[in-house]
């Protein structure tokens, strides 16, 4: 989510030092934490909920696209190659993947440490990081790069740590509501509210293919799109973001309750749904594609 940004070659990146992150302060609203990360966007809660959270949207995402990928990557896996998950929360997805294809070597990346750090599979490996201040790998480092969310802020960034040949992908639901009763829409549109005051679009899905067609190293580049009714994912979604929602649409948390006991009544009267979009890309060669 948020605004495309140029392409840059950058030179080797250092791995991450704790030093980085470590300049933080946490407070708890309504119960929940939050942490302020240093140069960060991030405002969402970093609590063990919002990890059910993500890993409810993961298996949400698994379902609906049949699987944890679309990029034709499954034989590079098998053979052994190096993968890159993006805002990695709470790791399922490196997880999952690493004991699926243990020839293979995954790297997961978050500025908030919800990841295991000692319980894990060999061939996982989890960094703290602000992906917004640059990816801390070398160029042409990683066979296939992946990202839920967020992909407009680090495009430039996965094209520079990804292989010739390699694949990125991305995917992420449109922000856009289809049959959406009254008070889902105007809760959607605080949403939006809350994100432009940011710098993010929450729509941005709806834009990663053309955004993709204009780089000038990416190639193949295909979209899925799949429609999927939100009932409890959003609901989940707008708990977690009460008390800024309340807050911007200048009523009390209970008003907010209620008014989430109204969305979901609205579900099913309207049978409200929204489009979830996976987009990916082969690597290549500028001379490549000149070619």
């Amino acid at each position: 989510m948020g605004n495309q940004q140029s392409t840059k070659k950058r030179n080797k990146k250092k791995s991450p030092s704790k030093s980085s992150t470590n300049e933080q302060k946490s407070w708890y609203v309504e119960g929940r934490r939050y942490t302020n990360y240093k140069n960060s966007k991030y405002f969402f809660p970093d609590d063990e909920i919002e990890m059910d959270r993500l890993q409810m949207q993961h298996y949400l995402f698994r379902h609906i696209f049949y699987g944890n990928f679309s990029a034709p990557v499954e034989d590079v896996l098998k053979r052994g190659g190096r993968i890159l998950d993006i805002g990695c929360g709470p790791g399922t997805w490196v997880l999952e993947n690493s004991c699926d294809f243990v020839r293979s070597e995954f790297y997961g990346i978050d500025i908030a440490p919800m990841f295991p750090s000692t319980i894990k599979p060999r061939n996982a490996h989890f960094i703290q990081a602000n992906i917004l201040d640059g990816l801390p790998f070398d160029d042409n480092y990683f066979d296939f790069v992946h990202l839920e969310n967020w992909a407009t802020q680090v495009i430039p960034e996965c094209i520079r740590v990804c292989k010739p040949n390699g694949w990125i992908e991305f995917y992420e639901g449109d922000g856009t509501a289809f049959n959406g009763g009254p008070c889902y829409v105007r809760i959607v549109e605080s949403l939006r509210q809350e994100f432009s005051s940011m710098g993010l679009n929450l729509s941005a899905a709806i834009f990663y293919k053309d955004w993709l067609l204009k780089e000038p190293n990416l190639a193949k580049i295909q979209e899925e799109v799949r429609k999927q009714s939100i009932g409890k994912f959003k609901k989940i979604l707008f708990q977690t973001l009460a008390p800024r929602l309340a807050n911007n649409l200048g009523i009390s948390l209970n008003e907010f309750d209620k008014m989430l006991q109204a969305v979901h009544e609205e579900y099913n009267k309207y049978g409200t749904y929204m489009n979830f979009h996976r987009v990916y890309a082969q690597k290549i060669s500028i001379n490549e594609h000149a070619r």
